[in-house]
């Protein structure tokens, strides 16, 4: 069974500027920019000592670099149609979402005593803790040691 998952980047706004260009014969079309790896969270990687390349590619995948992104997952039949728009402490509270994954490497919501026990934290902060990117790579590290990429099976690339 497919687990359907949406994704809403709750603290930024992307634009993404798409010119159409009529192609001919002899035009080549650019490069797609497309990043592939988190640069800037690979020395957070190493430090946990985690497969930097392939967890890299993971970060990409699940958040695309964004520690602040949480993807909603909702009860079968249900959707974000069923849930009122509203910041994330409160939407998450909606009939109709079932778990929700948080941060860089997407962390499900189901993990929370496992995050505020990594993290030192409070349980009742768990999406404050998992959008910090040190939390988010330590829970990272600990699904790592507990499963390996099997947590990221639709993600790792393999």
């Amino acid at each position: 069974m497919k687990r359907i998952t949406t994704t809403i980047f709750l603290s930024i706004s992307i634009s993404i500027g798409l010119t159409a260009t009529p192609l001919s014969a002899h035009h080549t079309p650019p490069k797609p920019s497309v990043q592939a790896s988190c640069p800037k969270y690979e020395p957070l990687l190493k430090k946990y000592k985690l497969p930097v390349k392939k967890m890299s590619f993971v970060l990409w995948r699940e958040s695309k670099c964004e520690p602040k992104a949480i993807g909603w997952n909702y009860h079968k039949g249900m959707s974000h149609r069923d849930c009122k728009l509203a910041p994330a402490h409160i939407y998450k509270k909606c009939k109709a979402v079932k778990s929700y994954d948080i941060g860089l490497s997407q962390v499900n919501s189901t993990w929370n005593r496992v995050v505020a026990k990594v993290c030192k934290r409070p349980r009742q902060e768990l999406i404050k803790s998992l959008t910090d990117p040190e939390c988010n790579i330590k829970v990272a590290k600990y699904l790592y040691d507990n499963g390996g990429m099997a947590h990221w099976q639709g993600s790792s690339g393999s």
